[in-house]
Formats: structure tokens, C-alpha cells, sequence
């Protein structure tokens, strides 16, 4: 059976049982990291991969024509890129112009690329998740093929302003504020002229 065999009958395995749960990786007892929306537990390192809210806020979703809200709910669109990036760019025009739902998530800082390598993902950008199926590098026939599998329509209307601004992939810690030497709170120490 091929790749593309195994994930038409996972796509249809999954529509059939109407599993539409979270996403999430861990380690098995033997050490290897499985995908799946279900951990055993027996499972070790477990790991919420949050693409559905990737994808846009549940509002959002409503609005879509019912195909795309399917595939949507049940395989969500989730592009990770980076800055400079001509495959990236490239793979966000495919999406766009499909009218593909998907939310992205940039790599910019140490903390990304750490937590990218966490997902196993590697580090060959950009990476494009669709449900449990991932693509790595950008293959226009390959992309078209995963979101064919997994029900998206070829040709789709989002509405307009969907949102789909790039969210780093580690949230930024908030900055400290950085108190005074002579340990005063910042507001008493401020003079003014």
C-alpha cells in the first residue's frame, strides 16, 4: 500500500468514526513518537499540537462554505514558515489561491526552531500539516494531493478578511520590567523636569 493509499484510508477511517478530537505526539514504550488524537496511558512526553485554533477562531469557521468547514474541522491547516523564504511564500500562495483555511506559524527565534525540533519536524522549511499528515519542503503536486485526501474542494471562496495572521510558533514571554538600583518601584524612581 503507498503513502498516499495509507492517508486516503486514514482520511476515510477518520471520517467514518467521526473522530474530530485534538491533536497530540508522544512516546510510545518502545521510544518511538506517534501522532494521533488519543494517547495511551501508558504514553510518555505527550504533547498538544494546537492546529485547530491555528486555523481560525470557531466564528470563523462557520462562515466557510460547508466542504471547506468540514475538511477544516476534521483536517486542519497548519504552514509553518520563516522570513526570507521563497518556498514559503510560495506555499502560502498555493493555500491562498485554493482558498484554503490554515493558520502559520512563523520560525524567528531559537525558541521556534527548538520547538519545531520538539514536533519532530525537522528543519526544512516550509512544513504544511494537514490533519495528522505532514508535508515537508514545498512540492506543488504533493500539497494539492494531501489537501485532495483530505477533503478540501479545489477551488474555494474564504470570506473576506479570514483571518490568517502568522503567530510565532512560541508565544513571546512578556518583558520584565526592570526595576530600579535603588529598588524603588519605576514610577517613584521617574523624575520629572
Amino acid at each position: 500500500m503507498t503513502s498516499r493509499s495509507a492517508f486516503v484510508v486514514a482520511v476515510l477511517a477518520a471520517c467514518l468514526s467521526g473522530s474530530v478530537g485534538a491533536q497530540y505526539r508522544w512516546t510510545d514504550a518502545q521510544g518511538r513518537t506517534i501522532y494521533g488524537d488519543s494517547p495511551p496511558r501508558e504514553a510518555r512526553n505527550v504533547q498538544r499540537i494546537d492546529a485547530r485554533g491555528a486555523s481560525g477562531e470557531a466564528d470563523a469557521l462557520a462562515a466557510l462554505p460547508f466542504e471547506s468547514r468540514r475538511a477544516a474541522q476534521q483536517f486542519p491547516v497548519l504552514l509553518y514558515t520563516t522570513a526570507n523564504c521563497a518556498p514559503c511564500d510560495a506555499g502560502r500562495e498555493l493555500l491562498r489561491a485554493r482558498g484554503i483555511p490554515y493558520g502559520e506559524r512563523t520560525i524567528s527565534t531559537r525558541e521556534d526552531s527548538d520547538q519545531l525540533d520538539k514536533l519532530g519536524f525537522g528543519n526544512r522549511l516550509p512544513i504544511l500539516t494537514v490533519g495528522r499528515q505532514m508535508q515537508r519542503e514545498f512540492e506543488t503536486s504533493a500539497w494539492h494531493a494531501t489537501l485532495d485526501a483530505a477533503g478540501y474542494p479545489r477551488a474555494a471562496q474564504l470570506p473576506r478578511g479570514w483571518p490568517s495572521a502568522p503567530l510565532p510558533l512560541v508565544a513571546p514571554k512578556p518583558a520584565a520590567v526592570r526595576q530600579p538600583a535603588d529598588g524603588a518601584p519605576p514610577e517613584e524612581n521617574q523624575k520629572t523636569n
